[in-house]
């Protein structure tokens, strides 16, 4: 029984760095990598670590990834050939953003293409939205805001509990 807990430790390292190749390496489809995702992940801005925790669930028979930033809802999906975000604001507004094709390997960069209750052209919305997949574990994340006629942006490192 003793070579039994070296090995499932190898097992166990072993799926965790194909996981980080698959996932940096470009083999799965930008949704899968989505769905690889879920679990709770910490935040930290700039210094700082918030007191709420970033979460993904693949949910609706595994067609949809939903992330729980805060009080804040954002749903990933397919349509079509699309990778598609509808993120539900605290501001009350959703803007639509699509994945950006023309990224390198690890970089997911969503792009606004309408929004639903927006009352002023001008009021603050989500513009973009950026991951950077570091490895199975950690991530950066940036929010980009369009205020008014000029941008804003939040800038958070993700990094995901056992």
């Amino acid at each position: 029984m003793r070579l039994t807990r070296p090995y499932t430790l190898f097992s166990a390292l072993v799926c965790v760095w194909l996981t980080g190749t698959a996932l940096l390496g470009g083999e799965l489809t930008p949704f899968e990598v989505f769905q690889s995702l879920k679990g709770s992940w910490t935040i930290r801005s700039g210094d700082k670590k918030l007191p709420f925790q970033m979460s993904y669930d693949v949910e609706s028979n595994a067609t949809i990834v939903t992330e729980r930033f805060g009080k804040e809802l954002s749903v990933f999906y397919i349509d079509g050939g699309n990778f598609l975000m509808s993120h539900f604001c605290n501001r009350g507004n959703q803007p639509r953003l699509k994945l950006k094709s023309s990224s390198p390997a690890g970089r997911y960069e969503f792009e606004m293409f309408d929004i639903t209750n927006q009352k002023e052209a001008s009021d603050a919305h989500v513009q973009k939205i950026i991951y950077e997949i570091l490895d199975p574990q950690h991530m950066n994340l940036e929010i980009i805001w369009k205020k008014g006629a000029g941008e804003e942006s939040e800038k958070y490192v993700l990094t995901k509990l056992p």
